[in-house]
């Protein structure tokens, strides 16, 4: 982990609205004293705050936070703060969650904090960002994590924030290189998913390409699907074979699952029904799930070898130990087919397995013919 912890003082530099006019003295008429740090009649931008203007609603709470051209409150600027955040203002959201990371003008609750800047990143915030990396790093809110930390510092450097250059080289200078890797990783899973961030499946690709450069088995094996099925990149089958063959070296179960998927579609190679249902098995009994699912589909109808019901059978009942609904129609449609003589081979593995034959089959009796 990372040490020392980034201090408050760091973060409240970051939190700080853009410069102010210096307040007047009491006892001095300014002409300025209506008017607030943007330039703005202090009246007009209150009216256009009240009429549901987010813009406004957060110059507003800047003017309250500074305290120009109206008297400082922390309270009226939280709450100017969190009107323009609850209509999506990514500043707002941000400023928002600086005050219940710091306690200013409401209650503290840096879960609540951490809320905030998570909906601020979402939308592009670079400071956001940088917050959330402080977060992961001093664990605010959120357990500490510091390949989560990276990826945030990380994520709110290429987003232009220059607070974020520091906190990148002195992990990049500190950290192990799996943690790097690992933050690395979770931007791709972010972009790829489209939950902490929007989904962007070039940007997926991007960030899975840096990780794989790292020497990653599974980025490797993640990119080479993102250049099978064209996502965020051009397709390329010959890559994606390659980065999976040497994945496979280090008994990466989905990457032998790639090779079974390439070798059964004729992806890249010559297609192959006995070799991919070979990589199948390996990835299987690794319980590599995609695997078992395809092993099982190609020993049922006897692909690439021998028709083996009574495997597929115990491979898509592990599936559906797993909650695998998929896997449970699977297997009312093999039981179907099964002979008496394969069910009664049945009995004992599924007994090991913990499954009840007899009540399982009433179960499979049920389903519906698909």
């Amino acid at each position: 982990m990372l040490a020392p912890k980034i201090g408050l003082t760091l973060v409240l530099l970051s939190l700080q609205a853009p410069a102010i006019l210096t307040a007047p003295q009491a006892h001095v008429l300014n002409q300025d004293s209506r008017r607030n740090p943007f330039g703005e009649d202090i009246t007009l931008l209150k009216a256009k705050a009240e009429a549901g203007d987010a813009a406004a609603q957060l110059k507003l709470a800047r003017a309250y936070e500074s305290g120009g051209g109206v008297p400082q409150d922390d309270g009226l600027a939280a709450q100017w703060y969190r009107k323009a955040a609850e209509q999506g203002n990514a500043e707002a959201q941000d400023a928002l969650g600086g005050k219940y990371l710091l306690g200013l003008g409401l209650d503290k609750n840096t879960e609540e904090s951490v809320k905030w800047f998570q909906r601020s990143a979402r939308a592009g915030n670079a400071s956001a960002m940088y917050h959330l990396g402080v977060a992961y790093y001093n664990g605010d809110g959120v357990s500490i994590n510091d390949s989560l930390s990276y990826a945030w510092f990380r994520l709110a450097k290429e987003s232009g924030n220059p607070n974020a250059l520091a906190p990148v080289q002195k992990a990049e200078s500190e950290l192990k290189p799996a943690t790097i890797t690992a933050g690395l990783e979770s931007i791709a899973e972010m972009y790829e998913k489209g939950e902490s961030l929007p989904e962007n499946q070039a940007e997926a690709a991007r960030w899975w390409s840096l990780a794989a450069a790292t020497g990653d088995r599974d980025a490797q094996v993640a990119l080479a699907f993102k250049l099978i099925n064209a996502q965020g990149v051009p397709q390329d089958l010959v890559r994606a074979h390659h980065l999976c063959t040497e994945a496979a070296k280090s008994t990466n179960a989905r990457a032998e699952y790639c090779l079974g998927y390439l070798s059964q579609r004729g992806l890249g190679v010559n297609q192959d029904a006995k070799k991919a249902r070979t990589w199948y098995a390996l990835a299987a009994g690794r319980g590599e799930a995609q695997a078992m699912k395809a092993l099982a589909l190609m020993e049922a109808a006897g692909e690439g070898g021998k028709i083996d019901r009574v495997n597929a059978f115990l491979l898509d009942a592990k599936l559906a130990r797993a909650d695998n609904l998929d896997a449970l129609h699977t297997l009312a449609k093999i039981r179907k087919e099964l002979t008496a003589a394969e069910w009664q081979q049945l009995q004992k593995p599924l007994l090991q397995m913990r499954i009840d034959p007899s009540k399982l089959d009433r179960v499979l009796q049920q389903i519906p013919n698909p």
